[in-house]
């Protein structure tokens, strides 16, 4: 195949080599016209959402009913690649673009039949399926025989039986495909040649179409243009979240998809290594890269230069380095990783292993903010404090100039009304979805959608959706009271309630006491429970897929969560995630009529 086309066409394609006609004049003849020049075949293809669909000036989309296509210049040749398209297969499209010259072209997606056609003069002289190319088509079916023979091309794959799966079929056929276009065009190209050309896009109706002079074309082009610009503000895939931090410059942007956690953190930080110069970047990268080893005291060990001379230059560390990397440090990470994985061995080598293994390099300032959150979850250290230690070692960092940010361009109306229908679709998703999440009803209340509150209190919808607003609608202190009355009452339906310790600490929450020491967390009180020393509790977590039912929970670890829950520094967390956890234990029906009944609620 040629060299690394994979990476750069997408999955469905057609690709198709013009002779006779340069890359405006192909558009023309496709019904396009007035391209848009973009840079990259990966860019370029990425635009086709820009052509497909238009907003008219009451918001309402429409289809375009376009085609989209990309032309560049190969030599005498022009490259057209349409994505997911099949326009270039279409036997009047074929003699249109062959007529002053030749074509040869190339169709694939994984859903239908592959094909391929040759035709000079605006005669179709073969055609044919790649994957089995026993029975050519056209004006001169077996021109080509003696070069697909050459190039390994696999005949006699159908049989007696097309219907039937053949052993013969040739699963190499795109690469064959496309070194057949090759031999034949004297055209060599490579995905580096893709990513450094320039390509003529627009959209498309068919030759002989008058879609070119609609007036909503020029808008088509308008938007186009709008995605040469800035492709991540016009498709709207805000990922990382920047927008609603109002980040609208593009160098604080391209921190990347780790840039927002630094920026939540330490503002002032996140600022000062978008506009670092790359000479201080690379050497904080090389701090916080070597800071889980220095707290591990393996900075000394023989292997640790070599490991570190390579990952500085950007090299591949070798396998027999990275598995003394997991070894040597696996003890330290059995200390200082997140506790619910501490004991996974898996994981904590593939923390050690992220340290040392080549990632996918975006730009300096974006690699550094991963590399922040790699060291983060092999440190242990709380962030705050990595930060403080690199504004310490670091000081030239509150030098670093920030300049003022430049005001956003003008934004085209046609984009501007793209924007807004985006911004329509997406409010009435998140309202649809947040409607299905709590059983039909939004809550009036804003802070029942915070995070923490929304997680205590979900598994209380199936159950008893009306209860949800009584409880947020209950003040602090009978909040309080309707955390310890689930308290009880999960001890009581579990049996606890007999331990005399079980006891103690529920009194202790009704009286507004301190917790007795082993209800001072969860682990303690399971500890006392399974009369364990507190150090030997472990966590792991398990996840499952599919229809498979969670494993049962022992009612006594419901009891002593909502012992402890109870106390949560959120009255409405406490009362919220004490009934829901008395929900498991019982009826739900009897138990949210006992809890009713017992503070007077309708």
């Amino acid at each position: 195949m040629v060299a690394g086309v994979e990476q750069v066409l997408p999955l469905d394609f057609c690709v198709t080599l013009v002779r006779g006609a340069g890359p405006d004049e192909v558009i023309g003849i496709l019904g396009g016209a007035d391209p848009v020049p973009i840079v990259s075949a990966q860019t370029a293809l990425l635009a086709e959402d820009a052509v497909r669909e238009r907003v008219d000036e009451h918001g309402v989309p429409h289809p375009s009913d376009l085609m989209y296509v990309v032309a560049t210049r190969l030599g005498d040749w022009t490259m057209v690649i349409e994505p997911n398209g099949y326009l270039c297969t279409d036997r009047d499209v074929v003699r249109a673009l062959s007529a002053a010259g030749e074509l040869v072209s190339f169709y694939y997606n994984e859903n239908t039949t592959p094909s391929f056609t040759w035709a000079a003069g605006g005669r179709e002289l073969v055609y044919f399926n790649p994957g089995y190319p026993d029975e050519p088509y056209g004006a001169e079916p077996g021109r080509l025989d003696g070069l697909l023979t050459e190039l390994g091309f696999t005949f006699g794959g159908y049989g007696d039986d097309p219907d039937e799966d053949d052993d013969d079929f040739d699963a190499d056929f795109q690469e064959r495909t496309f070194a057949l276009m090759e031999r034949m065009t004297g055209v060599r190209w490579d995905a580096e040649h893709l990513h450094a050309a320039t390509f003529r896009c627009a959209g498309v109706g068919g030759p002989g179409s008058q879609v070119a002079a609609e007036p909503w074309y020029a808008e088509v082009r308008e938007a186009l243009e709008a995605y040469v610009a800035d492709p991540g503000d016009w498709t709207g895939e805000d990922f990382e979240g920047w927008g609603r931090r109002g980040v609208t410059d593009r160098r604080v942007r391209a921190l990347g998809s780790a840039g927002p956690a630094v920026y939540d953190e330490d503002r002032a930080m996140a600022m000062a290594i978008a506009f670092a110069p790359a000479e201080l970047i690379g050497r904080i990268f090389m701090w916080a890269w070597e800071r889980p080893f220095r707290a591990a005291g393996l900075v000394d060990e023989p292997w640790f230069g070599r490991v570190r001379d390579l990952v500085h230059r950007g090299e591949p560390v070798p396998a027999q380095d990275v598995q003394v990397v997991e070894q040597a440090l696996d003890p330290y990470l059995a200390t200082t990783v997140f506790l619910p994985f501490r004991q996974d061995r898996a994981h904590r080598a593939n923390i050690a292993r992220g340290l040392v293994v080549q990632w996918d390099s975006v730009n300096p300032a974006a690699d550094l903010c991963w590399q922040f959150a790699r060291t983060g979850a092999a440190d242990g250290r709380p962030m705050p404090q990595l930060f403080a230690d690199l504004w310490r070692d670091f000081p030239e960092l509150r030098d670093v100039v920030i300049p003022q940010p430049q005001p956003p361009p003008r934004e085209r109306d046609a984009v501007r009304r793209k924007r807004e229908a985006r911004e329509r679709d997406a409010e009435r998703w998140r309202l649809e979805d947040l409607r299905n999440t709590w059983g039909g009803r939004i809550p009036a209340d804003p802070r029942l959608l915070e995070p923490d509150v929304q997680s205590a209190t979900l598994g209380l919808v199936p159950h008893d959706r009306d209860l949800i607003d009584r409880i947020a609608e209950a003040g602090p202190r009978t909040q309080r009271a309707m955390a310890a009355w689930a308290a009880r009452y999960c001890c009581t339906r579990s049996g606890m309630i007999a331990e005399d310790w079980v006891e103690a600490g529920v009194t202790a929450l009704e009286r507004g006491a301190p917790p007795p020491p082993w209800f001072t967390d969860f682990d303690a009180a399971f500890a006392r429970w399974r009369d364990v020393p507190v150090e030997s509790i472990t966590h792991r977590l398990s996840v499952s897929f599919g229809d498979h039912a969670p494993p049962p929970i022992d009612p006594a670890v419901f009891a002593l969560q909502a012992v402890v829950m109870a106390r949560d520094d959120d009255p409405l967390i406490a009362a919220m995630a004490t009934v829901r956890d008395a929900m498991h234990l019982g009826d739900p029906a009897a138990t949210s009529a006992a809890f009713r009944a017992a503070f007077d609620l309708p």
